[in-house]
C-alpha cells in the first residue's frame, strides 16, 4: 500500500493505492492551525505504507507537520516528493524553467493524460483557478491562473466598503440586488476565463474540471465537462 498526499493552498488530501486501485480521497483544512492531531487520528488506523508520495504547493509549515506525523507513526518511511520536470509520463512541460510550474498542475496533466483522452483543457477550481491545455501528443501548450470564486469575493470585500458577501447561491443572470451581482460577476469571470482558454487551441479539446468548486461550476455554468476530483492523485499514482 502506498499513501498519496496532496497539500494544496487550503486543504490537505490523502488517498491510498493498493494493487493499482485508489481508495476514497479524504481531506482536512490546514489554514486554521495545526493539523497533526487530525492526521494522527486519521492515519493511525492505516496499515504501514510502503512509501508516501507527496505533492505540495502549500506552506512549508504544513509539510513539516506532515513529516513529523509520518515520523511519529512510521519511522523511516520513504517520502517521495513529486517535482515538475521537463518531460515525464508522456507530458512535455511548456515552462522554460520546468520546476516553476506548480506540481499540482503538472500532476493533474499527467493524471488526465493517462486516464482521459487528449487533447484536453484541464481546469482546477480551488483557492486559485488554473487552466492548462495539452495536445494529442502530450505537449503542454501553456496555461492561465486566476483567483478562485471565494478569493474573488473576498478581495472585493476587502477592497470596498458596505458589501455583504456570503456563501449563499443566487440565480445566474442580471441581478437586482448586490449579493447576487457579486456572485454572478465571479461566475461570469470564470466562464470567460474557460472560454478564452479553450479558444487558444485550434481544435476541440475535452474540458476536465477538478478541485473543490468543480461540481458547482459545472452545474452552474452548464459546462460540457468531465469531473475528475482525483486527477492529482491519478498523477501521483503513475509518477515514480
Amino acid at each position: 500500500m502506498i499513501l498519496l498526499v496532496d497539500i494544496g493552498n487550503s486543504r490537505l488530501k490523502w488517498n491510498t493505492i493498493r494493487a493499482g486501485k485508489l481508495a476514497q480521497t479524504h481531506a482536512i483544512m490546514h489554514v486554521h492551525g495545526s493539523i497533526q492531531a487530525a492526521l494522527i487520528n486519521a492515519w493511525q488506523v492505516l496499515d504501514k505504507p510502503a512509501s508516501l508520495r507527496l505533492a505540495c504547493v502549500g506552506s512549508t509549515l504544513v509539510k513539516q507537520q506532515l513529516i513529523e506525523v509520518v515520523n511519529s507513526l512510521w519511522p523511516n518511511l520513504p517520502i517521495i516528493e513529486a517535482r515538475s520536470v521537463a518531460n515525464a509520463q508522456g507530458i512535455t512541460n511548456a515552462y522554460a524553467i520546468p520546476h516553476k510550474l506548480g506540481v499540482d498542475r503538472w500532476l493533474a496533466m499527467i493524471g488526465a493524460f493517462h486516464y482521459h483522452n487528449a487533447p484536453f483543457c484541464i481546469v482546477s477550481c480551488g483557492t486559485a483557478i488554473t487552466l492548462d491545455i495539452v495536445n494529442e501528443q502530450g505537449m503542454h501548450l501553456g496555461g492561465m491562473i486566476m483567483p478562485g470564486l471565494i478569493l474573488m469575493q473576498q478581495s472585493l470585500q476587502q477592497g470596498t466598503s458596505a458589501l455583504n458577501i456570503n456563501n449563499d447561491t443566487h440565480p445566474l443572470g442580471l441581478a437586482n440586488y448586490t449579493e447576487a451581482g457579486i456572485y454572478n460577476g465571479c461566475f461570469a469571470a470564470v466562464k470567460g476565463f474557460i472560454e478564452m482558454g479553450l479558444a487558444q487551441y485550434d481544435s476541440a479539446a475535452q474540458l476536465i474540471l477538478a478541485g473543490g468548486d468543480a461540481v458547482l461550476l459545472q452545474e452552474s455554468l452548464q459546462l460540457d465537462a468531465i469531473i475528475d476530483l482525483d486527477v492529482v492523485m491519478h498523477g501521483l499514482v503513475v509518477t515514480d
